[in-house]
């Protein structure tokens, strides 16, 4: 490469983290499908996101950034696994690739899932909306809501499963409908 990124305009890199930022849990969560030990997924990110900052000259600006995320990161991948052939754990080059095809379809649906997410929440009632909220975002201990709300700790955790499976089943009839 002729240019350091060094001299590349803030603008560019601004939008490179931005692009990042935005992508940056689905694309870990691609590699972390991929690669067994966390420690090591963390290793390899960490050399995708330095190979996408060296690249990002080559990425095309009218095409989505997380596919060809994806791309670099599948060769990132490839590579450890190369280099970790002696280690029992190892998978063959097709099996990499099919799993990588099959993880990056799942996350490219990640914003409009999340999306839908929000929109089967709006339709909960408000105190199925406030328990959500306070044991799933809030992250208060479940038996502080029982003694709040006055209600069984198994009713509770009953609701709860319910209201799961209920947003589960909400999101992929969206999903579908989409399809």
């Amino acid at each position: 490469m002729s240019q350091s990124k060094s001299s590349v305009g803030p603008s560019l890199r601004s939008h490179f983290t931005s692009l990042l930022s935005k992508d940056r849990i689905r694309l870990f969560s691609f590699i972390r499908s991929l690669v067994l030990n966390v420690s090591d997924a963390e290793d390899v990110y960490q050399r995708v996101c330095l190979t996408l900052w060296n690249k990002f000259d080559e990425f095309d600006q009218k095409r989505d950034f997380f596919p060809w995320a994806c791309g670099v990161a599948s060769y990132t991948v490839r590579n450890h696994h190369r280099s970790l052939r002696h280690d029992r754990h190892y998978f063959d080059q097709e099996l990499i690739e099919t799993m990588s095809q099959q993880r990056e379809q799942h996350l490219s649906n990640y914003n409009i899932r999340i999306e839908f997410l929000h929109q089967c929440l709006r339709a909960l009632n408000s105190s199925d909306q406030q328990l959500l909220q306070d044991a799933v975002f809030e992250k208060q201990a479940v038996t502080e809501i029982a003694k709040t709300t006055k209600r069984s700790l198994q009713s509770l955790y009953n609701r709860l499963s319910i209201l799961r499976r209920e947003l589960a089943e909400c999101i992929s009839r969206k999903l579908q409908s989409e399809q």
